[in-house]
């Protein structure tokens, strides 16, 4: 006779990109195991890899993540962790004015997609040109964190090259021309041909893009001496938390 099955609960949520439903279960000790092989390694491909096949084990539904843009992915990770771990985080920083450490907490439900309102997706390059985006995907955001140690020639085509990836298709007044159709050296040209004015306003798509952020309050409680005498520290700062590492310390 086998062993009897724990049935894991079931719970929903709604994924910020596009409004629709999700069922998922928390995650199981198998995929925690993942994620600590993975967190251990230090490797962020293998990192990456490990939060998408978490994510396609919990979540119930149909769901193309290689796809999904980074914040989805974070998002659903972020509840994926608190109905298997908790609601509640527990951060400690170092008061940068005595050195102690300060304790927060917060509750993942109170953490949201932060969406900009001068954000579009849709660009008009001229009255009758345009330009429709998509999000980059988790792979793709992380070859865009890479770029820091680069030569600025290679950032610069980088940049250019992130940019081709993520535009879905042109449009103008007649037609639409959709990107997989063309190919990489076609792309290129038409982004050549833009002024720079009209460049910065597609760039601008990935400085207002929706993020994974919360704000939280600092205050330093410890207490400390001076001139001999003992005090409250005091210290207070607004900070605002983005991406997924930052909510786990």
């Amino acid at each position: 006779m086998g062993l009897p099955k724990l049935a894991a609960p079931e719970y929903s949520l709604t994924l910020p990109s596009t409004g629709k439903e999700l069922k998922y279960r928390p995650f199981l000790v198998k995929e925690e195991k993942l994620l600590l092989l993975a967190m251990e390694s230090d490797d962020e491909k293998q990192i990456m890899s490990a939060t998408k096949q978490v994510i396609k084990s919990c979540v119930l539904e149909e769901l193309n993540v290689e796809e999904l843009p980074t914040f989805d992915i974070e998002y659903i990770f972020l509840w994926l962790r608190g109905k298997a771990k908790g609601e509640v985080v527990e951060l400690k920083y170092k008061c940068p004015d005595c050195t102690n450490e300060i304790d927060i907490s917060f509750n993942i439900e109170e953490i949201d997609v932060q969406f900009n309102d001068k954000h579009q997706k849709d660009i008009k390059l001229t009255d009758d040109l345009g330009v429709v985006m998509r999000y980059p995907n988790i792979a793709l955001q992380a070859k865009m964190k890479s770029t820091g140690n680069e030569k600025s020639e290679d950032k610069i085509n980088n940049l250019f090259k992130t940019v081709e990836s993520c535009i879905d298709y042109i449009y103008d007044a007649e037609t639409t021309y959709p990107s997989k159709d063309y190919t990489a050296k076609e792309m290129q040209e038409f982004l050549d041909s833009l002024t720079d004015s009209q460049f910065q306003s597609i760039a601008n798509f990935f400085e207002t893009m929706p993020k994974l952020a919360h704000d939280v309050k600092l205050h330093c409680k410890n207490k400390v001496k001076s001139d001999g005498k003992e005090k409250t520290c005091g210290y207070k700062e607004d900070r605002t938390l983005e991406g997924l590492q930052s909510f786990f310390g």
